[in-house]
Order: structure tokens, then C-alpha cells, then sequence
């Protein structure tokens, strides 16, 4: 956020959370900086083209992130990051990158992404990832049942601003979210 402040903005942080909204504008590169080894939640806020990420670490790689479609999300296991970034579509990219501050650095071997389709007109609320530490769950025109945990609230009609909701609170999403629930374990 120092190094790239046009491109990363704190959103929203507490003890458990931080969240940053991400910009990359269309064939936009930015330079090499860092990013914290914490289990990461990024949430992709609008459709987007290919990104080039290359790793200027220990073992150095270049990956690509193929298009993605708002509403996407990734769970990422946590890892020190040092790379470059290119955005190589002609459309920007946005997303939240959700660092998970409670949540133990590996606690699952492999990054879970979700990238189903999403049916945008039926009232839902299914679980995406059930845990062990956080759960995520889509939530589609639907009041968010009370948890008895406090979560995350993602509204894609609002995008880059989140909700936090304490533990027995519900909320209404008029459209569609994403609610990360913060599960005992990651207190």
C-alpha cells in the first residue's frame, strides 16, 4: 500500500481481517513489492482479462491468472510474496485481498477457488468453502441467516466496500455477496 498506493488501499481491518482493494488498470505493470505470508481470501469484483505475476523469490516462476468472471474467489494457504505484476487485458482488474490476520499460515495444502457458475436469480445461500477455520458462503438475494460467529460481508453491488457483521447479526443482499465466517477455531 506504500510502495503502490493508485493500485492497493486498506478498505477495512480489525484484529481478524484486512481487507485491500486491488486495481490494475489495462496493460498497466507495476513493479516488484511484497505481500504478507497470510492465508489470503481474493474476491474478484469485476471480469477481467489474463495477469502476469512473476516471482522474484527463492524459486523464481512467472504464472498467469487466467480471465476471471466477477463473483470468483480464491483461497490462497498464505505465502511470502515478491513479484512483479502485468496486466495483460485490455479491461482493468479489481478485487479484494482479504488477509486472514487469525488464521494459521498453511492451514490447508492448496489454494480452493470457486469458480462455478453462478446463477444470479434464484435466492440462495449456499457454502462455497465450509472451513476449518473460515467458512464462505454466496448469498444471493437473500437475507444472511444469523451466525453465531462474526463474518465478512461482500456485496458485489457495492463494490470494494464490505460490511462487518459481529456474531448473531444478519443482513439483507439485495443482489449478491460473499460472507466469510470466522469459525472458533480462528480467534
Amino acid at each position: 500500500m506504500k510502495t503502490l498506493p493508485d493500485n492497493y488501499h486498506r478498505v477495512f481491518e480489525n484484529r481478524q481481517v484486512r481487507v485491500i482493494h486491488v486495481v490494475y488498470r489495462p496493460h498497466e505493470k507495476l513493479p516488484v513489492h511484497n505481500h504478507p505470508a497470510t492465508p489470503t481470501v481474493y474476491v474478484y469484483l469485476t471480469d477481467s482479462g489474463p495477469v502476469r505475476f512473476s516471482h522474484l523469490e527463492e524459486h523464481e516462476f512467472t504464472a498467469t491468472r487466467r480471465p476471471l468472471h466477477a463473483g470468483e474467489f480464491r483461497l490462497s494457504p498464505g505465502r511470502l510474496e515478491k513479484h512483479e505484476v502485468e496486466n495483460l487485458g485490455d479491461i482493468p482488474t479489481e478485487f479484494l485481498r482479504v488477509e486472514l490476520k487469525q488464521v494459521p499460515l498453511g492451514f490447508q495444502r492448496h489454494d480452493f477457488r470457486d469458480n462455478k457458475p453462478i446463477d444470479l436469480t434464484l435466492p440462495s445461500v449456499t457454502t462455497e468453502f465450509p472451513g476449518p477455520f473460515v467458512k464462505i458462503e454466496r448469498i444471493i438475494k437473500s437475507e444472511a441467516a444469523r451466525s453465531n460467529e462474526p463474518s465478512l460481508l461482500i456485496p458485489f453491488a457495492k463494490r470494494g466496500e464490505v460490511t462487518w457483521l459481529d456474531a448473531h447479526r444478519a443482513s439483507a443482499v439485495r443482489s449478491h455477496a460473499l460472507r466469510i465466517t470466522f469459525l472458533p477455531e480462528a480467534k
